[in-house]
């Protein structure tokens, strides 16, 4: 019996076949408009499931150490373990010498150069931060690339053939352009948050300008903070722990925002005067490169020829080369009014102007810094090089306790997919950022482009926060 032939010139196929087309674009529109809120909400249930499981494993925790207490208390001992406090853990008679924890976990020696408050200061070598956040370097690493390389590496399956070999940056190179130490600003103002707050309802997340590490902070403060007078109430589904995936105003959008939106994802419920915004602050130079690979929602003219482009050039398409400044638009969520509608007024739009990129980083920023009530900024460079101190002084902001054993996040705290194809893992963001003949000479190459961020870059905020002038 012969098979049945498609006719594809018949009017009935070409109708199906023209259905699926319009509905295959239909569908790319839609992602294309929504894929921020998309990811938002995929991160918002991996959170929700990361914080369940958290649960889980701390409540194991504590039942382990009862047992423990108990067998102790039996035998007539006089150890007595208690759940690790903020920074500090208890170890049972023996148990350092056999490289285990108080719960059975294998202990990393990491190079600890000094005690200092509740938290360890660690060597800021890029070789100890390795090996203490059990990365082997080795092997190699891929480095940050656009959207569109990645997805040509995938397709060719010649994702393996993008590796390069790891040079790690020098401990002097990354001092003479972040310092030796972390800056956070705003911990003087912490004792005046757990003050207005009751311990139950501190809550704390990000905030930040798109490319600031604000997905890295998130996955950082979940592993390794947890509000336990909150946690321990067993009332709260979502951010039990006290860690929100984002600002419940909107991670993204200007201060102003506060107390005047509700984001869409993780907003609804949420008293905002309870939540402890943590910003998330980056080099301007390397923030721009990071703009150029992954626009997010700013919208400007540009090449990869010529990117950063603060000032035209011949590759500025439609411009003439060194007359004014390359203008942007950035897409803020539409405010929705809190608990009221916000009138239709100037600030009230979904688009706002700014006359380069060195401008949105600077008056994004400096509202930040100006702000009236308590937040912290934090670098993202200390992330890299000061982790475990910074996360602690965050954590301990809103009394918080942290885990035993710090953790890192190795792979791309963003995810794979998405808008997110093509970012760094933290052994590329290491070298990435503590190359100093990148940030100084590589990425703002133009002339005038380097003499226009120098006059219109926040200087007082590069100074405050320990950013190397250009």
């Amino acid at each position: 019996m012969s098979g049945r032939r498609l006719n594809l010139s018949s009017e009935k196929t070409a109708f199906v076949l023209s259905s699926c087309l319009l509905l295959t674009l239909l569908t790319q529109l839609l992602l294309i408009v929504h894929h921020d809120e998309l990811v938002i909400q995929i991160d918002s249930w991996e959170h929700e499931l990361e914080g369940n499981l958290l649960q889980l494993d701390l409540e194991l925790r504590e039942a382990l150490v009862g047992e423990y207490n108990g067998r102790a208390a039996i035998a007539k001992k006089k150890t007595v373990l208690e759940v690790p406090p903020l920074g500090h853990v208890s170890y049972p008679p023996g148990a350092a010498k056999r490289g285990r924890g108080p719960f059975g976990e294998e202990i990393k020696v990491g190079k600890a150069t000094k005690l200092r408050g509740n938290f360890s200061s660690y060597s800021m070598e890029p070789a100890d931060i390795l090996e203490r956040a059990g990365v082997d370097y080795t092997d190699g690493y891929v480095p940050s690339i656009s959207v569109r390389e990645m997805r040509a590496l995938r397709k060719s399956n010649l994702e393996e053939s993008a590796k390069q070999k790891a040079t790690l940056p020098s401990l002097e190179d990354i001092q003479r352009m972040y310092g030796a130490e972390s800056h956070i600003v705003g911990l003087d103002r912490c004792e005046e948050f757990k003050h207005n707050v009751e311990p139950e309802f501190r809550i704390m997340g990000p905030a930040g300008l798109f490319n600031s590490a604000t997905n890295l902070l998130n996955k950082l403060l979940k592993m390794n903070c947890s509000n336990e007078v909150r946690r321990r109430t067993k009332k709260y589904k979502a951010g039990s722990t006290g860690m929100l995936l984002q600002a419940p105003w909107g991670k993204h959008n200007p201060v102003f925002y506060r107390m005047n939106h509700v984001a869409k994802v993780g907003g609804r419920g949420i008293n905002q005067s309870h939540f402890l915004p943590i910003v998330m602050i980056k080099d301007p130079v390397t923030w721009m490169a990071s703009m150029c690979r992954h626009p997010y929602e700013a919208r400007w003219r540009h090449d990869n020829r010529h990117c950063p482009n603060l000032v035209p050039n011949k590759f500025d398409w439609g411009r003439t080369p060194g007359e004014g400044s390359m203008a942007l638009k950035v897409k803020f969520a539409t405010k929705r009014g809190y608990p009221d509608p916000v009138p239709d007024d100037p600030t009230n739009k979904t688009f706002v102007d700014y006359e380069s990129l060195a401008h949105l980083w600077s008056e994004w920023y400096r509202d930040w810094y100006e702000a009236d009530f308590p937040r912290l900024v934090v670098r993202f460079e200390d992330l890299m090089f000061h982790a475990e101190e910074s996360i602690s002084k965050v954590c301990d902001c809103i009394g918080g306790t942290m885990k035993p054993n710090f953790r890192y996040v190795e792979d791309s705290a963003k995810g794979q997919g998405g808008p997110h194809m093509g970012s760094a893992g933290f052994l590329a963001s290491l070298i990435s950022y503590g190359n100093i003949t990148l940030r100084n000479q590589d990425i703002l190459k133009d002339v005038s482009d380097r003499a226009y961020a120098r006059e219109h870059l926040d200087k007082e905020l590069m100074e405050i926060f320990g950013y190397a002038p250009i």
